[in-house]
């Protein structure tokens, strides 16, 4: 085992090519010459999360992986700062896509003769693949045992999923509240169904679901909510689990951990009743999960499943855990502080680009760490999802010689809505870290929106 088990592990996302790149575009394990302001799609290695990582292989070379799994489980829930009188187990996967298949793994151990009613909402700003496993089927084309799976198919027969999905946006990009549609859909459906409600809290251009229909509705429902991009602080993720719902994180987003770590908290109110548990009902998850993944408090449940030192996984969320702890010192206040005057600056320099860029409607109903902008053509018509993507990779695709020591540019991938399509701006832990310690010098920003601008006059202004 060595630094490179860090791209190993998960899905065809996160291997690199015969250039070095991953899907993204880059090398999680270079990081010297990358200015980074797209954590809400992928990140490297910084030289403090090296620096854990390769702690974390030579204790792996005189350790037992079982035992560091459990260290470093019982420092992320540290670090999320639980309360004890609301426990609950994590379970990992490769990728938060991989998590979305825990509840339909949950739901068929616990309630077997029930079908499930999946709702889900912002289908179209979740990860990359995780709609596509809420539903109950492939999303990816290799698993963490590098076999090849059927994607887009059905994990199993016995898996036969319905959903009902609610968009993030409509067509104007005005972000939908559909509260009162999803309290209807699941009093009707919970009768005679066993309803997994996934809600979302920080989408791919930062929307926060209502959470406050959570109380109010059927007890029965297993409550998902996906904090995977970590966008929040430890309270609201306490606050969740104490209405026993499920939460989905990652480390791989706002953590800037290399792609992709997952993790689900699940209280131990519904973890607890783990026990009859039988091969029928695990059967369809033995290609997605591993003994890796599988919290060792869950011994019987951890036995169902092929043994697998994932390493990958393992590394990644140590580089994340790095970064959390690293981040803690500064305080909330002080992160807070970094984030809202970043979020002012980049707005500003939009605002002044005005011909060339406008800001998605509802801009302060979403995170600040992600601003979310379309782009224009000479007539003020937006381009389309399409041309969006040439101009992300005219931009990141390359290396640069027009951006101070810098070589490579990273920024969040294009997202749709109806069709159209918006480009994001994201900070990540280490990026806050680096504006307090240069002290709010936004240089680098300004010329990051001038590249864009210039790339986006050569493609489609001339």
């Amino acid at each position: 085992m060595d630094i490179n088990d860090i791209v190993k592990g998960g899905d065809e996302r996160i291997t690199l090519n015969e250039n070095g790149l991953n899907k993204y575009h880059g090398n999680p394990l270079i990081y010297q010459s990358v200015f980074n302001r797209g954590s809400c799609t992928m990140s490297n290695l910084n030289v403090d999360s090296k620096r854990a990582v390769n702690k974390m292989l030579n204790k792996l070379k005189h350790n037992d992986y079982d035992k560091l799994l459990d260290e470093q489980q019982k420092q992320l829930k540290k670090l999320i700062d639980f309360n004890p009188a609301h426990d609950f187990d994590i379970f990992y996967g490769p990728s938060g896509s991989d998590l979305c298949y825990y509840p339909i793994m949950f739901s068929r151990i616990l309630q077997p003769e029930k079908p499930i009613f999946s709702v889900v909402t912002c289908p179209e700003e979740l990860g990359t693949g995780s709609n596509t496993a809420i539903k109950g089927k492939y999303f990816f084309g290799t698993n963490q045992f590098e076999e090849n799976v059927n994607k887009g198919e059905n994990i199993h027969s016995d898996v036969n999923i319905v959903q009902q999905a609610f968009a993030a946006r409509d067509d104007e990009g005005n972000i939908l509240n559909h509260k009162s549609d999803i309290l209807d859909i699941i009093d009707e459906k919970s009768k005679d169904h066993q309803v997994i409600a996934n809600l979302v809290i920080g989408s791919k251009s930062g929307i926060v679901d209502n959470i406050s229909m959570i109380p109010r509705a059927n007890e029965n429902v297993f409550w998902v909510i996906d904090v995977c991009q970590m966008r929040t602080t430890p309270k609201l993720i306490n606050s969740l689990i104490r209405l026993n719902c499920m939460v989905l994180v990652t480390g791989s987003k706002f953590y800037q951990s290399p792609p992709f770590c997952g993790a689900i908290l699940v209280p131990k109110a519904i973890s607890s009743k783990l026990k009859n548990i039988t091969d029928k009902a695990v059967e369809p998850f033995l290609n997605i999960f591993s003994t890796s993944d599988i919290s060792c408090e869950h011994p019987i449940l951890r036995d169902k499943f092929r043994k697998n030192e994932n390493y990958g996984t393992l590394l990644r969320w140590e580089a994340a855990i790095s970064e959390m702890k690293l981040l803690s010192f500064y305080g909330e206040d002080m992160v807070t502080m970094a984030i809202d005057r970043w979020n002012a600056f980049v707005i500003s320099q939009l605002q002044i680009n005005s011909d060339f860029f406008e800001l998605m409607p509802d801009q302060q109903f979403t995170n600040r760490s992600i601003i979310s902008f379309n782009v224009k053509h000479p007539d003020g018509s937006l381009l389309s999802d399409e041309e969006l993507r040439t101009l992300y990779l005219k931009v990141c695709a390359h290396e640069r010689e027009d951006f101070y020591d810098f070589k490579k540019i990273i920024i969040g991938q294009p997202v749709k809505y109806d069709n159209k399509s918006f480009i994001r701006l994201a900070l990540g832990s280490y990026n806050v870290r680096m504006l307090i310690a240069n002290e709010f010098d936004f240089k680098f920003d300004r010329k990051l929106i001038n590249i864009i601008v210039s790339e986006l006059k050569q493609l489609f202004w001339i």
